[in-house]
């Protein structure tokens, strides 16, 4: 009998384990996904602004303080009208951290693309800006510039950042 129970609570135990690859800010007003194998590291969901930080796994920083990791940050606004303003700010606090260099290509209203220096290690920064309702909400896909970064690992890693801001909702 006492085997029968514990394989019982070891497979609900396994059930609840499953990862989770949905979330939302703001009391459910901003919704999206987030690809399977990313681990929530931080979440921040109330007050203004929230925000919940992924780590996305890469072999490349093992043993090294990189990391590559996605930022789905939402800010309530007054109006609408604020959201020009609160991605200039944004952008400002971009611009101040060490070693900023503007990509030149791809960068538009609501994109901004830039590079960062942590440490002694590079970063590839895409920041993007959506409205929903009165909240701002900014999807930030950060990574460290690696040699061991591999070129398929980063086609997924661009993806699943892709699909984290089309996503939002």
């Amino acid at each position: 009998m006492k085997l029968s129970a514990l394989l019982l609570l070891a497979s609900i135990g396994t059930a609840f384990a499953q990862e989770r690859t949905d979330y939302n800010l703001n009391e459910g007003r901003v919704n999206f996904s987030v690809p399977s194998g990313w681990s929530a590291i931080m979440e921040k969901s109330d007050g203004n602004p929230q925000a919940i930080i992924f780590w996305v796994p890469d072999p490349a920083t093992e043993g090294t303080d990189d990391t590559a990791s996605v930022t789905v940050k939402t800010r309530r606004l007054n109006s609408p009208n604020d959201f020009a303003e609160a991605t200039q700010n944004e952008l400002a606090l971009s611009k101040a951290q060490t070693g900023y260099e503007a990509e030149p290509e791809g960068n538009n209203a609501n994109v901004h693309r830039y590079f960062v220096t942590r440490g002694k290690t590079r970063y590839t920064i895409r920041d993007r800006f959506t409205m929903l309702g009165n909240v701002a909400v900014q999807v930030r896909c950060q990574r460290p510039i690696l040699d061991g970064t591999t070129q398929d690992w980063i086609a997924r890693f661009d993806a699943g950042c892709n699909s984290v801001a089309s996503s939002v909702k």
